[in-house]
């Protein structure tokens, strides 16, 4: 019986099935990091976004009374936290942008949940500081509301593309760690480590 069979979970990935893991979330990140970046183009051109003004010119109601495009200048970071801080956001998403590059391009891990959300959560991030270098704020155009779009009763701040990307990676990250792959293989190294420090004693 294999140690898969026995429910044991294997080691890190090495070699050309780590690398093909890589290149393919790569791939992701790229395929999302332009899907966001043309979104907000189109959306900028469609709605009548401005620099300098809060909201565009026109609102489009896609699913009346739910879902429409909408495009404001966010100044804080995913759905309108931490307004005018730019400088701030500017400096902390650089660096977690690069401890997650080194996340991604370091772990072993065959969780294809972990690569995922890193890359997903890598091509938010990119696309967000794309927009905050380039005007100080980053332009948004989902809205999901109730009521009328004219006098909604409750809106949702609104979103786009990155924002989306991040908010599924982490979540696919902390699955993991908390109920997928990840959990079992720390679960593993911990149990590893217990064995070596048990027979060091003896």
């Amino acid at each position: 019986m294999s140690a898969d069979e026995k429910g044991a979970v294997p080691g890190p990935l090495t070699g050309k099935r780590l690398v093909k893991l890589k290149v393919l979330c790569a791939i992701l990140f790229a395929v999302w990091l332009a899907f966001d970046l043309w979104s907000k183009a189109d959306m900028q051109d469609r709605l009548g976004l401005v620099p300098g003004q809060p909201r565009g010119a026109h609102q489009i109601d896609v699913i009346p009374g739910f879902f429409a495009w909408q495009g404001t200048w966010n100044p804080g970071v995913t759905f309108g936290f931490a307004p005018r801080q730019t400088k701030l956001i500017l400096a902390l998403t650089g660096i977690a942008t690069i401890a997650l590059l080194a996340w991604f391009g370091g772990t072993r891990s065959r969780s294809r949940a972990l690569h995922i959300g890193l890359a997903l959560i890598l091509a938010g991030a990119v696309g967000n500081l794309y927009d905050r270098w380039q005007w100080g704020e980053v332009r948004d155009f989902i809205l999901v509301y109730l009521g009328t779009l004219e006098k909604p009763t409750w809106t949702w701040p609104n979103f786009n593309v990155a924002d989306s990307g991040i908010v599924v990676g982490v979540g696919l990250v902390l699955w993991d760690a908390l109920f997928g792959l990840g959990a079992k293989e720390a679960k593993r190294v911990a149990e590893e480590r217990k064995a070596a420090k048990e027979a060091s004693r003896s």
